[in-house]
């Protein structure tokens, strides 16, 4: 039993001694649990960022200091945001927001009832094409009826090649208190306007998809390229809108009067939790008498690949990192 127990160790000093020696890194990721069949693996993306939430990385998010427009009865917080146990909580709570400046809107905001949380990514974290995926559930439904939780990508910037341009592009995925069982899947495209229902000149490309209830465990993903944009969840394609489909051949599809471009502008990564006004929450969002406060919207990760023909710029891959 002793020589046993010294040519174990015997052993055991020899394979330190190598992995010591090693110049590659050995890295064993943590249990990942997303849905049967998933490998995480796409043809012509590179995964360049894994993030489990282990804790808040300042590196890739900044927190939301506004409000959405004049469509959410809260205003976003710091305190809204926390990171527990490898989950990324956005949080609705009831509480007094005093006036104060917007460093997102670049204005005073006035006095809000509620506090909620947003997160998007840091200035230098921008992204022009890709797959962006997250685990999500929203709030437990007998105490949500009104709330809106969400992953999207926005930019409402001017055009690098037309400084006269303001471009408005926005592809979403959107939950809903009042629709339980059902995702809303947006592109939103507009110019020189901040105003919504502006936008509509370039079409309505919202869909209402029945999945599963999404106050379970989903993996929901965006897949964004030159030619098109696909939803999926939980793996299965369940929406896709090709450059063809919004160009109005051989006609524009009504409302829609004008060319609807495909996004390809560098834009910010999203992901927040809020409640509607009074006014629109009967038709977005959902009515509000049911909530029960503090409201909280869960992300187990996210990822997001870049598209190999258009690489990434300002990020570092999670190869080049794991030889560093």
């Amino acid at each position: 039993m002793k020589f046993k127990f010294l040519l174990s160790a015997f052993f055991l000093i020899i394979l330190l001694s190598c992995a010591k020696n090693d110049s590659t890194k050995i890295i064993i990721d943590e249990p990942f649990t997303a849905y049967s069949g998933y490998t995480g693996e796409y043809s012509g993306f590179t995964l360049v960022l894994d993030d489990r939430f282990n804790n808040f990385n300042e590196d890739v998010w900044a927190k939301g200091d506004g409000a959405v427009g004049g469509e959410s009865l809260c205003r976003f917080q710091n305190e809204g945001v926390q990171v527990i146990d490898g989950v990324l909580e956005l949080i609705v709570q009831k509480q007094q927001v005093f006036p104060s400046w917007s460093k997102d809107h670049e204005q005073q905001k006035g006095r809000y009832g509620f506090f909620c949380g947003e997160v998007r990514t840091a200035a230098d974290k921008n992204i022009r094409y890709g797959r962006i995926e997250v685990r999500m559930k929203a709030p437990v439904r007998e105490m949500s009826s009104g709330y809106i939780s969400s992953l999207f990508t926005y930019t409402n910037d001017i055009k690098d090649s037309k400084p006269e341009i303001r471009e408005w592009e926005e592809i979403d995925i959107e939950l809903e208190g009042h629709r339980p069982d059902k995702f809303q899947a947006n592109l939103i495209y507009g110019m020189n306007t901040w105003e919504w229902w502006r936008t509509r000149v370039y079409g309505a490309w919202e869909d209402k998809i029945t999945i599963a209830p999404v106050d379970e465990w989903r993996v929901f993903a965006i897949e964004w390229v030159p030619s098109a944009i696909r939803w999926y969840v939980d793996g299965k394609l369940v929406k896709a809108l090709s450059q063809a489909d919004i160009s109005c051949k051989p006609e524009c599809v009504p409302p829609q009067e004008i060319r609807t471009p495909i996004p390809d502008n560098l834009t910010s990564v999203i992901m927040n939790f809020w409640i509607p006004n009074d006014i629109i929450q009967d038709k977005f969002g959902g009515n509000k008498r049911d909530n029960v406060y503090p409201m909280k919207t869960h992300y187990d990760w996210f990822r997001y690949y870049q598209l190999d023909s258009h690489p990434a710029e300002g990020w570092i891959s999670n190869q080049d990192r794991s030889q560093d």
